[in-house]
């Protein structure tokens, strides 16, 4: 962060009275340095502006002195009080010190993380993992392409037992997976796929998620693809559709972007090597459309219009929320910041609308959330706390 940023956030927390304790130690530090003047002046002419001309009449009729005076007094009071309560001041102050603290109250974007675990039970980390080869296994190799993406090559191999990979990112990470037969797989955070390493030989290209993930199918009609959740199983020949299947929803969601899917309700959870699998209903999806089923096996599978928007947001790099309440919200929030949300209000029915890159920090986000009045955020540590 940048110190102006920096600086300009720490007076801005500071007039809406959101410092904490170790925030309020850097606010007083860096004012008594004279580090935050102008920014109580530019403080002063947002605050003021509106009025100048009325009060500048009554400051020289009164002889007034001007909002700046009165500001920069009550930080010299919090000075006066932080310097009897602090002997953080009686030591030498680094601004990257003050910066590791006030970053205690903010929280980084996820980014291109993930972790591969091989058939053997080894583990690779994707994220720290060079370009380049790898991992070698039962004739086929895996490398890591320039654009961080994890690329399967088949190669002849004799061996008739099935391999099976797993790639799972954590919270705070999303990765691009090709399978073995060129389907391309983005994950969202906290989500993971398992696979087999080659479909060569097999009936279907069957794999399993948890968590979310978008698929552009390769088509092979002699060899349909199926993707198996904990509720439902999404067979397709060849096409792009997205999958919300978190344990946090109360339903599985599958968007279908463009060709045919079915989805059926499954009885009983799969695993990768249950291959009979019971269902009880079934529904064929055409392009613009949704499919939920729900945890309750009483509900049939329902099919509505979808909002593609919505839900291709994530794997377009941004959160869009259309009238979506402070839960839903929050969901999305806590996977990709790697948080854990804390409710200190009554009701969660406040509604959301708009659309935030999902690059920015935590507390740019909170920004555009508390437009709407009504809540207040706070950062502590890898807590976010609500209140009204």
């Amino acid at each position: 962060m940048e110190d102006k940023e920096f600086y300009k956030i720490l007076v801005q927390r500071y007039l809406s009275k959101q410092l904490t304790d170790n925030e309020l130690e850097v606010f007083a530090q860096l004012a008594k340095e004279g580090k935050l003047d102008e920014y109580f002046l530019s403080a002063m002419n947002e605050e003021a502006g509106i009025a100048e001309a009325d009060e500048n009449d009554y400051n020289k009729r009164n002889k007034v002195r001007p909002l700046f005076y009165k500001i920069a007094a009550a930080a010299v009071v919090l000075i006066a009080l932080s310097a009897g309560l602090y002997s953080y001041f009686n030591k030498p102050v680094k601004l990257s010190d003050l910066k590791s603290i006030y970053a205690k109250h903010d929280a980084d974007p996820g980014g291109n993380k993930a972790t591969l675990t091989l058939a053997d039970g080894s583990k690779i980390s994707l994220t720290d993992a060079s370009n380049g080869q790898i991992a070698q296994q039962a004739g086929v190799k895996i490398t890591k392409n320039a654009n961080g993406q994890l690329v399967y090559t088949i190669a002849e191999s004799g061996k008739k037992e099935i391999d099976y990979n797993t790639i799972n990112t954590p919270r705070g990470g999303e990765y691009q997976i090709n399978l073995p037969d060129g389907t391309k797989v983005w994950l969202n955070a906290a989500s993971s796929v398992t696979f087999p390493t080659s479909f060569a030989n097999a009936k279907n290209r069957k794999i399993k998620l948890t968590g979310e993930a978008y698929f552009e199918v390769f088509k092979n009609k002699n060899l349909p693809f199926i993707v198996v959740t904990d509720k439902q199983e999404v067979e397709v020949l060849g096409t792009h559709f997205n999958i919300n299947s978190y344990e946090d929803e109360k339903d599985t969601r599958t968007t279908l972007l463009e060709g045919s899917v079915q989805v059926r309700r499954i009885l009983h959870a799969a695993n990768q090597s249950n291959i009979a699998i019971a269902h009880d209903n079934s529904k064929i999806l055409k392009p613009g459309q949704q499919s939920r089923v729900s945890s309750q096996p009483s509900k049939d599978i329902s099919v509505e219009v979808a909002n593609i928007t919505q839900v291709m947001a994530w794997k377009n790099g941004y959160f869009h929320f259309e009238n979506d309440n402070l839960l839903t919200v929050m969901n999305q929030l806590s996977r990709w910041y790697d948080i854990q949300v804390v409710y200190e209000v009554n009701r969660t029915d406040d509604e959301f609308v708009g659309d935030i890159p999902r690059n920015v920090k935590l507390s740019e986000v909170l920004k555009v959330l508390t437009y709407g009045g009504g809540l207040h955020f706070k950062i502590q540590e890898r807590k976010l706390i609500i209140t009204k």
